[in-house]
């Protein structure tokens, strides 16, 4: 069963980076306003390779997303639904379904805009920033996933995303790798 702090923790990402519409739901639209909320980010028009591959990679996380999660198959990801997927996933991280991967990978990259293989402060607080999130709370999440180091790399990345839906322990810097840990 999936504790409290781990519920609210799914909720936050859910509300605020996938919700895109607040509606309610996730649906593919929300994915495909995603793309364009990152769009805006890198300067990329709608005809731009970058934004194409932006927004075919964040369909194909949307496909393994509601495949996974959507079980009463209405076209729509419920936060219920959301909430249970996780748990599965919790349970055994290291066999997470593909587009699991695919959308840990997509955030590293997302992150990582100067394409070198590390995330620094910059580059994280910009993501967070065009989510609508404050930079001072996203500089100073960097600060406790990084441990005070320039940048993060994808193999510390990795293990940050795993404490992120998997750990229950608030101290985990995992917690802060969405921007702020406001749970």
């Amino acid at each position: 069963m999936v504790s409290e702090f781990r519920k609210q923790k799914l909720l936050h990402l859910f509300n605020i980076f996938f919700d895109t519409d607040s509606s309610g739901s996730i649906e593919r639209n929300d994915f495909e306003l995603a793309a364009e909320n990152i769009a805006k980010l890198r300067g990329w028009k709608p005809n731009d390779d970058q934004y194409k591959e932006t927004l075919e990679s964040l369909i194909k996380i949307w496909e393994g997303l509601q495949n996974a999660a959507d079980s009463d198959n209405d076209g729509k990801v419920t936060a219920d639904e959301w909430v249970n997927m996780w748990e599965t996933y919790a349970r055994n991280p290291s066999s997470g379904a593909n587009w699991q991967q695919v959308y840990c990978k997509f955030m590293f990259q997302l992150e990582d805009a100067g394409g070198d293989g590390a995330i620094d402060c910059e580059e994280f607080s910009a993501v967070f920033e065009s989510f609508g999130l404050l930079k001072e709370d996203s500089v100073a999440a960097f600060n406790v996933i990084s441990k005070g180091k320039q940048k993060v790399t994808w193999q510390e990345f990795q293990e940050l995303w795993i404490q992120y839906f998997a750990s229950d322990n608030p101290n985990d810097p995992g917690n802060f790798i969405f921007g702020a840990a406001t749970f």
